[in-house]
């Protein structure tokens, strides 16, 4: 059996693929933090009425700082000093306990 053959454009498809989605995902999360950020949209009065607790809108708050972090450190617009695990926060907000 010789297999599923792996050709160039598969391997070229994919690694575009791949660097577009995480790139979408970055511009994305960016723009969910400056939604988040104007208060006069998405206030911790708000988010709590819309069911969120005191400790998860911290979190919230948190995760997607995190993550335009990175993207920004990602675009070389910003470093990062020491060590951070900028998936803190948001894996707790995916269900997810990952590495």
């Amino acid at each position: 059996m010789s297999g599923y053959a792996i050709t160039k454009t598969d391997l070229d498809n994919q690694m575009g693929r791949l660097v577009v989605d995480i790139r979408d995902a970055f511009i994305a999360a960016a723009a969910f933090k400056m939604l988040l950020d104007d208060t006069t949209i998405l206030s911790d009065a708000v988010l709590g009425s819309l069911g969120y607790t005191g400790p998860q809108i911290p979190e919230i708050r948190a995760s997607f700082s995190a993550l335009t972090n990175l993207f920004s450190i990602s675009k070389a617009l910003a470093t990062q000093p020491a060590t951070n695990d900028f998936w803190f926060d948001a894996k707790h907000l995916a269900g997810l306990n990952f590495h």
